[in-house]
């Protein structure tokens, strides 16, 4: 059954697997309240099925990797029971030096990674989960930040671990070390800018060094949106908020992709690139895409993948995403075979003769390999697309899909490319080296 479950996956294009919370949690978060980091969900089978699962897929050429959660644990998670017996007791025992405690609720928060992003009104309106909270079982506030829900609908605040201890530190390199030598292919970590007195040599200590330790991984902050995740902390993959992130504030907004496909007007994608996703790559980051969006439109969604597809993000499908279609899977084939669309791949915009209408960005491979032409129209009527290469150096242009072959009519002359509705192409542009070979169009 697996089996044919990977080679499905495989069939479509994808070349990952991410595994959510395998630890064994409970529900909020869907299960990244741990329970027991050290044992798998029950309901993912035993260690040894999980272990055989990983190497299958590898087997099958699927890389694995496992959202884990650092940050805080269930309520009654056995650790934390001790916690509460230990600081009850009046001992400055090892499990209570995990959390952080406080006589009175109105103690000063500890520090964190995010302090720098929040308004004063945003613990204010968590209050009731966000902050030091009593434990009867332990006589002293705890500090917490996330939250279990009740069957009565009451928020259960979950205890935050805290970084400042080394204790702590000392466990979350093993639970790191533990995951990894299941035989994943790296970690995503739950969000570690929200972990109390967690610098950046923590991460690196405590994490990412341990984590790439085992060789070519994948390493994720969920939630970090700054450079200094990856130059600092030790991280190579961020999520790209940069999409729904406005420049230089700190409001969330509508995602660039998704806006400029219902207004029409796609001129906000590349300055939302040049605030977040280039300077996470030039500093040695790739970005991973955290959602697909108009389900039952077809050309729009297909519109979108290829918008995500050229940019360079690793595509991400899961159950709000639903499965790659033929045409889906054909541009995750592209992407994995041409380094012009490999993560690190750097862009450059190629002006069109409306830019308020159409996109288009040059790519080139991270090792000079080639330059691949991604042109987008995100009209609802077909258009034809005048592209100005009078900055590209190229023969002419083509198409990674067809073979067809557009020749450059004149250095200061635009190419004509004819786009359906929601159409793109990806175009290969042809160096002047290229044999005659390459320069036939296809029949």
């Amino acid at each position: 059954m697996l089996s044919r479950q990977l080679d499905a996956i495989k069939a479509t294009g994808i070349q990952a697997i991410e595994i959510f919370a395998p630890a064994e949690g409970h529900e909020a978060y869907d299960g990244l309240d741990t329970v027991n980091p050290f044992r798998i969900d029950p309901d993912l089978g035993n260690m040894q099925d999980f272990q055989n699962a990983i190497l299958l897929a590898h087997s099958k050429g699927l890389a694995t990797v496992v959202f884990i959660n650092l940050g805080y644990m269930a309520f009654d998670a056995p650790d934390w029971i001790d916690a509460q017996r230990e600081k009850a007791a009046g001992e400055d025992g090892p499990k209570a030096r995990w959390f952080l405690w406080s006589k009175t609720p109105d103690a000063p928060p500890p520090p964190t990674q995010e302090d720098i992003y929040l308004k004063p009104e945003d613990r204010t309106k968590n209050q009731a989960f966000w902050g030091w909270q009593f434990s009867s079982n332990a006589n002293s506030y705890y500090w917490a930040r996330w939250k279990a829900t009740a069957s009565n609908g009451a928020a259960i605040p979950l205890p935050q671990m805290n970084w400042a201890s080394p204790e702590w530190l000392d466990q979350a390199a093993k639970i790191v070390r533990f995951w990894m030598d299941t035989g994943i292919d790296g970690m995503l970590i739950d969000a570690p800018l929200c972990y109390p007195n967690q610098a950046w040599s923590e991460n690196r200590t405590y994490i990412t060094d341990i984590i790439r330790s085992y060789g070519n991984v994948f390493m994720d902050p969920k939630g970090g949106r700054d450079p200094a995740w990856i130059t600092e902390a030790g991280y190579d993959v961020l999520h790209d908020y940069g999409l729904s992130f406005s420049p230089n504030t700190t409001t969330w907004v509508k995602d660039a992709i998704q806006e400029a496909i219902v207004s029409g007007d796609p001129s906000d994608i590349e300055l939302r690139l040049k605030s977040y996703h280039d300077p996470i790559l030039n500093a040695g980051g790739v970005l991973y895409a955290h959602s697909m969006a108009f389900k039952d439109e077809p050309e729009k969604r297909h519109l979108q993948q290829a918008v995500l597809v050229g940019i360079g993000d690793i595509v991400v499908y899961g159950q709000r995403e639903g499965t790659p279609d033929a045409e889906q899977a054909a541009n995750l084939r592209l992407k994995a075979v041409h380094p012009a669309l490999f993560p690190n791949a750097m862009r450059r915009q190629i002006h069109t003769n409306d830019d308020r209408k159409y996109y288009a960005m040059l790519k080139s491979a991270y090792d000079h390999s080639e330059r691949v032409l991604a042109v987008y129209n995100f009209q609802s009527t077909p258009e034809s697309i005048q592209l100005d290469l009078s900055v590209v150096s190229t023969l002419g242009l083509k198409d990674l899909a067809t073979g067809e072959y557009f020749p450059r009519p004149d250095v200061f002359k635009p190419i004509s490319l004819q786009l359906p509705a929601y159409g793109y192409k990806f175009l290969q542009s042809v160096p002047r080296s290229a044999p005659v070979a390459e320069l036939r169009s296809s029949p």
